[in-house]
């Protein structure tokens, strides 16, 4: 007869202290931000060893569950945090991640600086004008120009009037981040992005949707380009 089930393994100790650990995160029993017991404690209460709950606790942090402050000790995550780890861990930084992440942005903010366009207020509008003034002001310096970078999108969500494109930006520009490693860590890099984001601006000032639309992907693809000769 063939066998169709591999033999079940008999579980390591600290795989099952952290499924219940886990478990109670999800089921909302240990809640966001909420600082687990002490070691001493959760031992003593999982009868276990030092060894054994650490390798658990890495384990959750590893996951995105908790986060371990040195001399504070292990909190639990946000569920929006724990999906942001997640992601990031599977980003990393490379320039292939780089590429992956502009692979998803293309799928929507050509369409979002259309519909910011379409519907962006005056506020708005000096807020978009700033960062591009905040970009252009800091070439030298990659650190300030990523953040610059990042508000610009952000602001482009919000102008969209829809609460669910605001959040999908919001989530995308936390969470990545290696991609605008990759693209904003040089005077060059800046520079190229500050053309895309200075056409992105001309044509939401204009009010033309396509205009907006075809100058994000532009812009988008020559970060691709950039990124593939990193």
């Amino acid at each position: 007869m063939t066998e169709l089930f591999a033999a079940i393994e008999r579980r390591s100790i600290w795989q099952d202290v952290a499924s219940q650990v886990r478990k109670m995160i999800e089921d909302g029993t240990i809640g966001p931000g909420q600082k687990l017991p002490s070691e001493r404690d959760m031992c003593q209460q999982f009868g276990v060893s030092r060894i054994s709950l650490r390798e658990a606790l890495r384990a959750l942090e590893r996951e995105g569950f908790i986060e371990v402050q040195a001399g504070r000790g292990a909190f639990v995550r946000a569920h929006f945090d724990r999906e942001r780890h997640v992601l990031e861990t599977l980003i990393g930084f490379s320039r292939e991640s780089a590429e992956k992440v502009f692979e998803l942005r293309m799928l929507f903010e050509p369409n979002l600086a259309g519909l910011a366009a379409r519907s962006i207020s005056s506020e708005n509008l000096e807020r978009l004008r700033e960062t591009v003034e905040r970009m252009r002001d800091h070439v030298e310096n990659p650190e300030a120009a990523i953040q610059a970078d990042s508000d610009f999108h952000k602001v482009l969500g919000e102008s969209t009037g829809n609460p669910l494109v605001e959040s999908l930006v919001r989530f995308v520009m936390t969470a990545t981040g290696s991609e605008r490693l990759v693209t904003l860590n040089s005077r060059q890099g800046v520079e190229r992005a500050l053309i895309g984001h200075e056409r992105v601006l001309a044509a939401v000032a204009a009010g033309d949707e396509e205009g907006a639309a075809k100058a994000m992907k532009e812009h988008l693809q020559d970060a691709v380009a950039f990124a593939r000769n990193f």
